[in-house]
């Protein structure tokens, strides 16, 4: 009888608030041992907080939802304010996952998007601005003053990440590389454990992907420094999860994040400078040009481009160095790009002039006078250019695009590449060339050579 007439008040309520009530499902988890009357008493439910604490569920209720849309069936109060079982089904629901009233299979972050939409405008404290409501989604109000700094997190800091990217259910940290170590200095959780924090920063960084502190992405890049891509047997290790060549066969060729290649170079390569798109099937344009070029190019399993597509460690031949495919050293050209993307509209504009909308064809963006920002390019000085030219060695037919010998001394006028190579724009002027010398040289042919060539 009293369960009897739980059921009729929550009806009752749900017919005054307008909003369409929750089945009469049995009850599951936490709420198993409940009675009705425990939830509902006079005209309306009681409060969540009888028995959550406040701080557990992050996200806002009691306020209007605005810039959002509810999906239909999710009840709102009788002002359309949002309610713990707008998100949460109080009955039937799983409480693996947390009541939510989110489809089978569906992600964490799938959930969220109902309302939000896949942006995240409106709703992301990442990208929160100082004094914005958004600040308070994890950090404590107190007073009507928000607190900042350590200890001012509303949960503890998993619990609080957890919230939208369901980190628990992946078990991550723990579902990274087991011999991955981090740098000195980096904030620690209570007794010295890793959190979201450790790696993360919640207040977003320019330079690094998914928020990776800036001293956290430089030690996972260390690979740069200690290269794995060379034919040593120990080097195996940094991208194998076994160093036994038998055991590096294909399918799989035991590859370590559970055999995701995008994810494994990254793991290294985190700045998301030079990074080609991958993660998509090349376009249907790009795949007929492919299909005709007779490339071997391959592809990730559902066909879709990843780093190997372009790029090769030669493992097979025993001469570990990672390099583009097709690009022939000994002609100086590549055949990469025109495999899958037309060269003639490539072409069809010149970046080579005075026009500040042309600069991201070859930078990260258009660059500031006077400083360093944007003066970065979008691939390595070479690929820069080998995306629209395709040219034999020149001059003499010697391969120049390498570390001078201690024989050679380039002029201090002639700019080289980032580890002290010799680019093509170290004797071609890529910009705005007001001296119109043939092939954009920097100087007539005769004299640009003795810039590095003394006698």
């Amino acid at each position: 009888m009293r369960r009897l007439a739980g059921v009729l008040l929550l009806v009752l309520w749900g017919a005054a608030s307008g909003a369409t009530p929750d089945a009469p499902a049995p009850l599951a988890g936490s709420h198993a041992e409940l009675a009705c009357d425990d939830c509902h008493s006079g005209p309306r439910i009681a409060d969540c907080w009888n028995c959550h604490e406040a701080t557990e569920n992050p996200h806002p209720v009691g306020i209007a939802a605005r810039d959002v849309r509810i999906p239909e069936g999710f009840p709102l109060a009788a002002d359309g304010a949002l309610l713990c079982r707008t998100c949460h089904r109080l009955h039937g629901g799983d409480p693996d996952r947390e009541f939510l009233r989110a489809e089978p299979g569906m992600t964490r972050m799938g959930f969220c998007i109902q309302c939000h939409g896949s942006s995240l405008d409106h709703a992301n404290p990442h990208r929160a601005r100082r004094g914005e409501g958004r600040c308070g989604f994890c950090h404590v109000r107190r007073g009507g003053r928000l607190l900042t700094g350590r200890g001012s997190a509303r949960l503890e800091i998993k619990r609080l990440c957890n919230f939208c990217h369901d980190v628990l259910a992946k078990g991550h940290p723990r579902n990274v590389d087991p011999d991955l170590s981090l740098p000195k200095d980096v904030p620690m959780g209570p007794g010295g454990a890793w959190t979201c924090f450790t790696c993360h920063d919640p207040h977003g960084t320019t330079q690094t992907t998914h928020l990776l502190r800036t001293e956290v992405a430089r030690h996972l890049e260390r690979g740069r420094e200690a290269n794995p891509h060379v034919p040593e047997y120990f080097a195996c290790r940094a991208c194998h999860t076994t160093s036994d060549p038998d055991a590096i066969r294909p399918p799989g060729y035991a590859l370590r994040y559970r055999g995701d290649v995008n994810v494994l170079c990254i793991s290294c390569h985190v700045t998301d400078r030079s990074h080609h798109p991958t993660g998509f099937p090349p376009s249907a344009p790009a795949a007929a040009r492919l299909a005709a070029s007779g490339l071997d190019l391959p592809l990730g399993p559902d066909g879709e481009i990843v780093c190997t597509t372009c790029h090769d460690n030669h493992c097979a031949s025993g001469e570990q160095r990672m390099g583009e495919r097709y690009y022939d050293r000994s002609r100086g050209a590549s055949d990469l790009c025109g495999a899958c993307h037309d060269r003639s509209v490539l072409t069809q504009a010149s970046p080579h002039v005075d026009d500040p909308k042309t600069c991201p064809t070859c930078h990260v963006a258009v660059p500031v006078p006077g400083s360093a920002e944007g003066h970065e390019l979008v691939a390595s000085p070479k690929m820069v250019c080998l995306r629209c030219h395709s040219v034999n060695l020149h001059p003499a037919n010697a391969d120049h695009l390498k570390v001078p010998s201690g024989k050679i001394r380039p002029d201090p006028s002639l700019p080289l590449g980032p580890q002290g190579e010799v680019t093509c724009a170290t004797c071609h002027n890529p910009h705005a060339d007001p001296e119109h010398r043939a092939a954009r040289l920097r100087a007539d042919a005769q004299a640009l050579c003795s810039l590095c060539h003394w006698r």
